[in-house]
């Protein structure tokens, strides 16, 4: 089994890749303190997992076409779960942002009302996500619209959530 690791140079920083066969597991802010749970029947069925500096062409390919304005929605990483350890309500969570439309945002509120968990659950797990970007956690706002909590830092959430309101054309006042 082989990994591929790289360095992405994006508009708002550098950002660590990891990417299976199957795509990316690992879109983060360098810094980010990251603990994955890999998946025991991963780490036991693998004979050996070879982790090697490359393309991680799925995830830079996508990172590409978002940082030109394109709105794609990343499709929701099913293999994930093969890497990783989630539970049932991450993935919810997970499957929850990815629905949240190119330059729209939803609140904790909305999230948990939709998903049927409590805000704070919610929280914790949308700062579980290890997909930066590819699954939009930087969409979720407070409940009043205030920019709150992001692993990347309010700065860059701001870039992204501006990022995506000009290629929608949505302006601001």
């Amino acid at each position: 089994m082989r990994l591929e690791t790289s360095t992405y140079a994006s508009p708002v920083g550098p950002l660590s890749l990891i990417e299976c066969p199957d795509g990316p597991l690992v879109v983060e802010y360098p810094g980010r303190r990251s603990q994955l749970r890999w998946a025991i029947r991963a780490r036991g069925s693998a004979p050996a997992v070879e982790v090697v500096e490359g393309d991680c062409a799925v995830a830079t390919a996508w990172l590409d076409g978002y940082f030109n304005g394109a709105r794609h929605t990343f499709p929701f990483p099913r293999y994930l779960t093969r890497w990783l350890e989630l539970s049932a309500a991450q993935i919810a969570v997970f499957r929850a942002l990815r629905r949240i439309p190119f330059g729209e945002t939803r609140s904790y509120d909305d999230l948990a009302r939709q998903t049927k968990l409590h805000p704070r659950v919610v929280g914790q797990l949308v700062g579980s996500n290890h997909l930066a970007i590819l699954i939009p956690c930087h969409r979720v706002v407070g409940k009043d619209g205030a920019l709150v909590g992001y692993g990347g830092g309010i700065p860059r959430k701001r870039w992204l959530l501006s990022h995506e309101m000009r290629h929608t054309g949505i302006r601001l006042r």
